[in-house]
């Protein structure tokens, strides 16, 4: 039978926690399943006591599915289980990818018991998702594909530590997994690139063009856009603390979380015609906060909804392609000009590890292995230059 506990949220309001026992482990630790629900403001006891049963009563049938868990199991009910660990020690937004992602392997193999399930229902399963198109009309991607299967091979490898079956048929044993493609980096040349730097200082709008000049000159991925607040620039030495990322999670909204890799956390230099565009994206900001009165959302962010409120990061891409548009320039996705911004320093002439650092790569090797083409054309440059200066010339006059 489900416990329900009540808890106090941080800003006061009240929420259920039903847990219901599933079973203990080989080394006696005990898990449970749980949901945490918050009833709307003004809902009267009657209805949040049939929503706590509700909840119970699946929470007992999952409970009851767990544990008499064996190789006849479902897939898909064995990924509800992989996710209810996963859940302990994945970040909201990692699980939230987990969980699509397995979503959409079991549209194909959820129905197979474990036991049965081999790399011939795996071989069919990408056979269908590349005769079939996503949710958003258009086929699904080599890396999309590859994450499922990765998935997959993720959940069956608990099935056999947790002793419920003896091989993984995913694992490169026995399925290997296909090569993901590489795509060499989208960027703009040098003249495209000055000509969006010309048009973002043309630009009447002062949050437009101060997003495109964050993105030319920083490199910043589009999610650390959004999670920057105006307690991060340092206008005086012309600084950006990089620390925070906003992510958008269907059904939950946008919420906050670390950059992408521990490097992710980093201060980064720019032009000080980022900061002059920014202090003029403050002014004419606090103009429409007072425009708002009490419909304002105080968040800090500086890139925001008009009431003040969290912004979805995918937003920014939308404004870049109508500043592209109303400026006659070839469009680009924000993470383009990122990759606009690395070619152009390694062109110039940065050392890979500053490059690096400012990109928030975990390593210079990602830098190296994203940008092989772009390092090797500098190697070659500089190996000219080298030439130039060191091979003997030919005294004037001489044959």
């Amino acid at each position: 039978m489900a416990s329900i506990t009540i808890r106090q949220n941080k800003n006061g309001s009240v929420a259920y926690v039903v847990r219901s026992y599933v079973c203990r482990d080989v080394n006696g630790k005990a898990h449970y399943l749980s949901k945490t629900y918050t009833p709307a403001p003004g809902l009267n006891e009657k209805k949040i006591q049939k929503e706590l049963n509700r909840l119970s009563a699946e929470l007992d049938r999952k409970a009851k599915v767990r544990t008499s868990m064996d190789s006849s199991q479902r897939f898909r009910d064995y990924a509800d289980h992989f996710l209810q660990r996963k859940a302990i020690t994945c970040s909201e937004y990692t699980l939230h990818s987990y969980r699509i992602g397995l979503d959409k392997a079991c549209a194909y193999i959820g129905h197979i018991p474990l036991e049965k399930l081999s790399a011939k229902h795996l071989d069919e399963m990408v056979r269908e998702m590349n005769a079939e198109k996503s949710q958003y009309g258009m086929p699904y991607s080599a890396s999309t594909i590859r994450h499922i299967q990765t998935l997959v091979r993720m959940t069956l490898g608990m099935a056999v530590r947790e002793g419920i079956l003896d091989t993984n048929v995913a694992d490169s044993d026995h399925y290997e997994l296909p090569r993901s493609e590489f795509k060499e980096p989208v960027f703009l040349e040098l003249d495209e690139a000055q000509g969006y730097m010309q048009a973002a200082m043309e630009e009447k709008d002062p949050k437009i063009r101060a997003m495109v000049l964050l993105y030319l000159y920083t490199g910043i991925r589009m999610e650390e856009l959004c999670g920057l607040t105006w307690d991060d620039i340092d206008f005086e030495n012309c600084r950006i603390r990089i620390c925070r990322a906003s992510v958008y999670i269907a059904g939950e909204g946008v919420i906050t979380k670390p950059p992408k890799s521990h490097s992710g956390t980093r201060v980064i230099c720019a032009d000080p015609a980022v900061f002059q565009a920014l202090e003029e994206y403050r002014a004419a900001k606090e103009k429409e906060r007072i425009r708002a009165g009490e419909r304002w959302i105080e968040t800090g962010r500086i890139f925001t909804k008009r009431d003040g409120g969290a912004l979805i990061p995918g937003t920014t891409s939308a404004w870049l392609q109508r500043f592209a548009r109303d400026h006659g320039l070839r469009p680009v996705t924000p993470h383009k000009l990122r990759h606009t911004y690395a070619t152009l320093q390694i062109a110039y002439g940065t050392d890979i590890r500053t490059v690096a650092g400012v990109m928030g790569h975990s390593s210079p090797m990602t830098t190296l292995t994203i940008y092989a083409h772009q390092v090797k054309d500098a190697s070659e440059k500089a190996a000219r230059a080298m030439s130039d200066m060191l091979s003997p010339r030919p005294a004037a006059g001489t044959i």
